[in-house]
């Protein structure tokens, strides 16, 4: 485990609690459709004991609820994890769009690169209890999250047509 000091110079061990998450992922899937919009209930998903993703066409453009249990937070946004080249032209025009998605989704939101030329729109809560009120409240945020974002996506997407099948494949 490792050892932080404390604020008196002791030191503390940082606990990695064990919590239960798999029921909170299989239960969030259908309350997360039933909360869309119909034009966008044709989405799917699948779900991990720590996580659950929602996506139309391409599953590598999803967006996730995903449980760090290092640092206890929950994070939920848009996943890019296609090629590098798509990833960058949806965050781009993302990015363009950053501070009217914060206006309309909160100030917590955040942009940023991760692995393998991946990218990544994003929040984290934390979180000590997966309970009812937490699915209900996440689900609800999720389905937010997928009507603003996804359409914009969609249209960042209409651009894939410039980028050459070698880069798409």
């Amino acid at each position: 485990m490792p050892v932080r000091p404390t604020v008196r110079g002791q030191t503390a061990r940082h606990e990695r609690r064990f919590i239960r998450t798999a029921g909170f992922f299989r239960a969030l899937p259908p309350l997360v459709k039933a909360a869309l919009p119909a034009r966008l209930r044709d989405v799917s998903h699948r779900a991990r004991s720590s996580q659950a993703q929602w996506f139309f066409d391409d599953p590598r453009l999803h967006f996730e609820a995903w449980w760090h249990p290092n640092t206890g937070r929950l994070e939920l946004g848009l996943h890019l994890e296609a090629e590098p080249a798509i990833n960058e032209r949806i965050a781009a025009g993302l990015a363009r769009q950053l501070l009217m998605l914060k206006a309309r989704l909160g100030q917590q939101l955040d942009l940023e690169p991760w692995d393998r030329g991946w990218l990544r729109l994003y929040e984290t809560y934390p979180v000590e209890v997966f309970d009812a009120a937490r699915i209900q409240r996440t689900a609800a945020r999720m389905a937010e999250l997928i009507t603003v974002v996804w359409p914009m996506c969609q249209e960042l997407r209409k651009s894939d047509a410039r980028i050459p099948l070698a880069e798409r494949e």
